[in-house]
């Protein structure tokens, strides 16, 4: 009897193995699952520590940005006092009653004379940046090529010119140095006037249909701290020309306000829509210059640009 009920039951050990394997299964799936939350709520938590080191980071980095911007101003006025202190300590004692002899046209021609050659005190014969279209990285290529002043340049032929440009591949070849000759010579003879005449004709050394501004004249007025900007000019910010303003004004930045708030990244990304032309501008400062201007701090403004060269 009992051997023919376990017969009739010969099936038991094959269904317990698949029973066995599939409490084994769950037992494994419930030790997963546990595992696979409490990886999930480490890797949100991972996540959100990111996010706020990425937000530190933004804000360690617009600091680093406004330090370093406090940084020039502070060396500025260390210079402009150094300069005073300087002067102070060469200039000797004046003689009134010297200086009151043969007093008449001719003193008062001589001391505009003075006047006129402190204006251009700052321009040397090897400053080829006043040179409307070229920059500093123009200038450290001609340069190395042997260009080092304006003479030489005078000499050179824009076919001479274009040669060394194209040894430094094509990002130089929108680059027109048609025109730098004619401006190294003005440079050249002191015919300064003349030469501001002439790059009002040009932008970015390409002679155009319309007036622009002269760059001998913008950087003139950096040096010597004369300010003629109409009020909300973007031409005011060092880096910034008429073409750049004109795109500036197209994106709908048409204030020193709005240019202060808005990043450097959406400035570029205006710059890189309009192409090839503006890839050598470089508007990391062009914010902390915009919020001087929009501020009124001309004379820090002007201490900031000091130390910079195109923008930059």
């Amino acid at each position: 009897m009992t051997s023919s009920i376990l017969c009739n039951f010969w099936w038991l050990p094959w269904l317990l193995l698949p029973l066995l394997g599939l409490a084994a299964g769950w037992l494994l799936w419930g030790k997963y699952k546990s595992m696979i939350t409490d990886l999930n709520v480490t890797i949100d938590g991972l996540n959100s520590k990111i996010k706020n080191l990425e937000t530190s980071l933004g804000e360690c980095r617009s600091r680093s940005a406004d330090l370093e911007g406090d940084l020039a101003l502070a060396k500025g006025k260390l210079r402009e006092i150094e300069g005073v202190s300087l002067k102070v300590a060469k200039s000797p004692a004046v003689d009134i009653s010297s200086a009151m002899v043969g007093f008449g046209a001719g003193a008062i021609s001589s001391s505009s004379d003075a006047v006129r050659s402190d204006k251009y005190a700052w321009l040397t014969q090897d400053n080829l940046q006043v040179i409307e279209g070229v920059g500093p990285k123009m200038d450290s290529v001609l340069k190395e090529n042997g260009v080092n002043n304006f003479t030489v340049l005078a000499a050179k032929s824009p076919e001479e010119l274009r040669a060394i440009l194209d040894k430094y591949g094509d990002n130089y070849q929108i680059i027109d140095p048609t025109s730098w000759p004619r401006q190294a010579e003005l440079a050249s003879k002191g015919e300064y006037d003349e030469l501001m005449s002439f790059q009002k004709q040009l932008d970015a050394g390409v002679a155009v249909g319309t007036i622009t501004d002269s760059k001998f004249e913008k950087m003139m007025m950096k040096a010597t701290g004369i300010r003629s900007f109409k009020n909300n000019d973007l031409k005011a910010i060092e880096g910034v020309g008429p073409k750049i303003e004109e795109l500036l004004h197209n994106a709908g930045i048409k204030t020193w306000l709005e240019l202060s708030q808005t990043s450097t990244a959406k400035i570029q990304e205006i710059l890189d829509s309009a192409g090839p032309n503006y890839q050598l501008a470089d508007p990391e400062t062009w914010p902390k210059q915009a919020e001087l201007a929009a501020e009124g701090k001309w004379s820090d403004l002007k201490e900031y640009q000091d130390f910079l060269q195109g923008g930059r």
